[in-house]
């Protein structure tokens, strides 16, 4: 048993799985963090899923998880919105996975790009949408331009896919800001957002905590932001061959550097040794 107190926010693509494939270690890590009682959160920068969606993806793949051990960039957007602007009309584009999380925080909300024409938006929330139109990007960006506020759940320019790479939802945000003129509040990694609400959620200090994920530009530039502990795993994005560069472009020193996840489940391991 673990006595002294640890928390993990945990990334999901490159940290957990490639695509349909898990990465190896990952479901024997979280299999561990249960045995030592340490309360953990996937906390992905993905929008377009649900939690109960990603959890069912992670059990398929072998890895244990429920829906309440997942927080999504577009729960974190909804619960912002649902407690800095409560009672707002909010106009959106994005997926399944958005309007959910935004349905769930009693946040009323349209797609409809008529109501940005008649004066009916406070707020423009926008994350991964596969089927963005002009007319979308047009009436959100005129709804910004209007004194609406504009939210991105996240900055990830690119996403991984069958194809290599495809936009993500940051490219589509990209595309707003250029034709409104305005910057968004991002919500997803690196921003502290989405990292103090995972915070709340785990009912933590950030020093408490340890950020586990792959990439030093989103999850380790999150976790030095926010004041928690940093752990680097080289089995997605960041590699032995390109770290020193990331480090350098991201500013982050992580405090663990860990070339599989074999290594980070001995490093708890090792930690609940040291206070038996």
């Amino acid at each position: 048993m673990m006595d002294t107190k640890w928390y993990a926010c945990i990334d999901l693509d490159g940290t957990m799985y490639h695509g349909s494939t898990m990465i190896e270690g990952a479901d024997a890590l979280i299999s561990t963090l249960q045995q030592l009682r340490i309360p953990y959160q996937f906390v992905t920068n993905n929008s377009s899923r649900t939690p109960e969606e990603v959890a069912e993806m992670l059990n398929g793949l072998g890895i244990n998880a429920k829906s309440r051990d997942v927080l999504t960039s577009a729960q974190a957007a909804a619960s912002y919105i649902q407690k800095q602007f409560q009672g707002r009309r909010v106009f959106l584009i994005g997926e399944r996975g958005l309007e959910q999380a935004l349905t769930d925080a009693g946040i009323t909300w349209t797609a409809d790009v008529e109501a940005v024409w008649n004066d009916e938006i406070d707020i423009v929330v926008q994350g991964i949408d596969r089927n963005v139109s002009y007319a979308k990007l047009e009436a959100a960006a005129a709804a910004v331009r209007k004194g609406a506020l504009s939210i991105l759940t996240n900055p990830d320019l690119m996403l991984p896919s069958d194809r290599g790479f495809s936009p993500g939802a940051g490219s589509i945000g990209a595309a707003i800001q250029a034709a409104s003129g305005v910057e968004p509040v991002v919500i997803g990694k690196p921003s502290r957002i989405i990292m103090d609400a995972a915070l709340e959620r785990l009912g933590c200090r950030a020093e408490e905590a340890i950020v586990i994920g792959d990439n030093m530009m989103t999850d380790m530039l999150a976790g030095q932001q926010a004041g928690c502990r940093t752990a680097l795993v080289l089995t997605g994005l960041t590699t032995v061959a390109n770290r020193e560069d990331y480090q350098k472009r991201s500013g982050v020193n992580p405090d663990m550097i860990c070339a599989t996840l074999e290594e980070l489940r001995q490093w708890f391991m090792d930690q609940a040794h040291v206070n038996e």
